[in-house]
């Protein structure tokens, strides 16, 4: 029997209630991460194990979530590769992106190196935290990268444009796509053997393409970090955001659980997925802005959703956003945890 109930319902085990944690829960609505990013940029602090693994814990000592993930970003892998991303306080920019270049994938070249601060940080997060406090690993989506590397910082975020070459530069973009994903295995061995616990693929821009060519052109890139994973014996959350309908063409094969945006609504995703993959996620993160009985009354009814599905790990439909009331994220905690009382 396990302690934590993430432990519990990521390894199809019984728990009480559903286990909680939030995207972007590292930093954001945190007043000691703000504190910290006054006096540091992002970037640096990525960088300094000590600082990533002080921030990695604190939403488990100040929202009280049940499990902790890895402070990093998707973007560490197109850098490994040898994009130039600048970080800046509007979010990444890509001065150069590889759609302007005749032969992309000739121009990147993995370096592991690039990568050894995450290992740093996880070993530090291994010596500071609590042994039932589980640490989820992750990196971006094949096709998440992918728009970042060719599309550079598309503020609609439809990337239209690397959409348009999907279609008419297919050979090179596998080639891309190969190469994202060969790095993302080596990311993935690298978390895995420095001690996390679950890995979670976001694909934040699953939506920007058709589920059918999603299915064809991406999935098999996402087949192989979930293999990477496996290789492991640890489960994988898979996050296709606006994925919609296409959830019914998920297999067993390409994740244990998947998370849902807010868009589908979750007894219709329960419908939709096979029954073998658990879920995660749903709540429109924007409720957390709603009055605190508005809020427990989405939460009955996640609450009821796992008593009759105990396959299901409660969060967001995405990120929480920055100006979210941190006791309203507190209350979310706090609330579940009295319902198993």
């Amino acid at each position: 029997m396990y302690s934590n109930p993430f432990f519990a319902v990521i390894n199809h085990q019984p728990a009480c209630r559903p286990p909680v944690w939030m995207m972007r829960q590292a930093g954001r609505v945190l007043p000691r991460y703000r504190q910290l990013t006054k006096m540091l940029p992002f970037r640096t602090i990525m960088s300094y194990a000590n600082l990533a693994a002080e921030v990695t814990l604190m939403p488990i000592d100040d929202m009280g979530m049940d499990a902790a993930i890895l402070f990093s970003d998707i973007l560490v892998i197109p850098e490994a590769l040898g994009v130039k991303v600048e970080w800046t306080n509007e979010g990444p920019a890509f001065p150069h992106p590889l759609m302007d270049v005749e032969h992309p994938a000739a121009e990147l070249s993995f370096s592991p190196s690039h990568l050894n601060h995450v290992a740093d940080t996880l070993d530090e997060i291994m010596g500071q935290k609590r042994a039932d406090t589980p640490v989820i690993g992750f990196c971006g989506g094949p096709l998440t990268c992918l728009c970042y590397m060719l599309g550079g910082r598309d503020k609609t975020m439809q990337f239209t444009d690397v959409v348009r070459y999907l279609y008419t530069h297919r050979e090179e973009s596998l080639q891309l796509l190969d190469a994202i994903t060969s790095a993302s295995e080596a990311y993935v061995h690298l978390q895995a053997t420095h001690g996390i616990d679950t890995f979670q693929i976001f694909e934040s821009f699953a939506g920007v393409i058709s589920a059918e060519l999603y299915q064809d052109m991406i999935m098999p890139f996402v087949r192989r970090i979930t293999a990477a994973v496996r290789q492991h014996g640890l489960p994988v959350i898979f996050f296709p955001k606006g994925f919609g309908a296409g959830l019914q063409m998920l297999t067993p094969e390409d994740c244990d659980y998947v998370s849902i945006d807010w868009q589908t609504p979750l007894l219709v995703a329960r419908h939709l997925v096979n029954p073998a993959i658990g879920l995660q996620g749903n709540m429109d993160p924007r409720i957390l802005f709603a009055p605190q009985a508005v809020i427990e009354q989405h939460l009955q009814q996640y609450l009821a959703f796992f008593r009759e599905h105990p396959n299901y790990i409660f969060n967001l439909g995405h990120g929480v956003h920055k100006d979210t009331p941190l006791e309203n994220v507190q209350f979310v905690t706090e609330w579940f945890r009295q319902t198993q009382k």
